[in-house]
């Protein structure tokens, strides 16, 4: 093969393929990108058999073929050349590269051993807004479970299909986010996939500059979900299993509510957080005379005390949280102020945005600790 393009595109193709390669595959082959180049456009795949992504960009070919080259080594090579053009010849063995008086030979695996797209055969297709997609996932997976310990399906986020409304559902047991929007294209019925968090991560990063985000599901038990915008394209494996029943975590009712200044609160549980300072983060919330007070206890750091007016609506009300855990929905509300409901001091609270915006719906779900 043998084509010139511009680094900039290449670099681009390149480094995005390389955080999907995985570090620590023992597959030599899988420590590669691909790069295809055939009909005036080259095409760079990455894969770790679980998470495949390909993009394409305009190039002169004077020579189809393919290559694969060592993701790490040649994306940071790319990274670090000039704005201009690139010349790469390939062969099943090396990869020779010239850029203005730079020359560079780079060991190369036979194209062929390159493991091939996942299946073809398309099955459920939807579409959301590219903008709105992104937001979903920065607002849901950050909730899902980061320990294999702990299972592939809470490690995953639950894709929900009804009709035209899509929502996404995150949960590690302790914590659950739930985001629901208007889809661009619905489906007919319903659907579930459970997609792995890290997936939706790299299509929302790849993905989201887009228009629109186009999802369908591929293979012939559509056990694979493909997410494609203009010339990228990702292909992931569903996660198999069942999904909590989620619904059941969320109190039906409330009987206590307070509404406070978003910012306000983060800055008052950060400080607080640093006092509590073990492993839970431990932070105690009352609730009393259209005030919430903030305290935290230490026999190693000392005592923290924040004081925050609220709109308060029913009785008054103490309670613990995990402040790390609290924090970080908070940071997750797209709203200056936030409405916090309770039903009891052991039971879960909801943590939702007082103003929405967009049509988007968000809800989150924190479990307390015991005192």
């Amino acid at each position: 093969m043998k084509f010139t393009c511009s680094t900039k595109d290449i670099a681009s193709a390149v480094g995005a393929a390389s955080k999907i390669v995985n570090a620590h595959t023992t597959v030599p082959i899988l420590s590669n990108v691909l790069l295809t180049a055939d009909d005036g456009s080259i095409r760079v795949r990455a894969t770790d058999l679980e998470l495949t992504l390909e993009q394409s960009f305009p190039a002169e070919v004077a020579e189809s073929g393919a290559v694969t080259v060592p993701a790490r080594l040649f994306g940071g090579y790319l990274g670090n050349l000039p704005a201009g053009l690139l010349e790469l010849t390939g062969s099943p063995s090396r990869a020779s590269v010239k850029a203005e008086r730079s020359n560079y030979d780079f060991h190369a695996l036979p194209a062929d051993e390159y493991p091939p797209l996942p299946s073809a055969q398309k099955g459920q297709s939807f579409a959301i807004g590219a903008k709105r997609f992104r937001e979903g996932v920065a607002a849901t997976i950050f909730a899902a479970s980061n320990e294999e310990a702990r299972g592939a399906v809470l490690m995953g986020t639950l894709l929900e299909l009804d009709g035209s409304t899509i929502t996404l559902v995150a949960t590690d047991g302790y914590r659950l986010a739930r985001w629901t929007a208007k889809l661009e294209n619905g489906i007919d019925g319903t659907a579930k996939y459970i997609v792995p968090s890290r997936a939706l991560n790299e299509a929302a990063r790849n993905l989201g500059a887009a228009e629109v985000v186009e999802l369908t599901a591929l293979g012939p038990q559509s056990n694979q979900l493909q997410l494609s915008a203009g010339t990228t394209s990702i292909v992931v494996r569903l996660v198999d299993g069942q999904y909590p029943n989620y619904q059941q975590v969320i109190p039906a009712k409330f009987d206590r509510r307070v509404v406070v200044n978003t910012q306000a609160l983060i800055g008052s549980l950060r400080r607080a957080e640093l006092v509590a300072g073990d492993r839970a983060s431990m932070v105690k919330l009352e609730v009393a005379n259209q005030t919430l007070m903030i305290t935290a206890k230490s026999d190693v750091t000392g005592n923290a005390y924040e004081e925050l007016e609220v709109e308060q609506t029913g009785e008054d009300l103490a309670i613990a949280f995990n402040a790390r855990y609290l924090v970080e929905i908070l940071n997750h509300v797209d709203s200056p102020q936030t409405v916090l409901e309770f039903l009891g001091p052991l039971s879960p609270a909801a943590i939702r945005p007082l103003e929405t915006t967009d049509g988007a719906e968000q809800l989150y779900v924190l479990m307390p600790l015991r005192q």
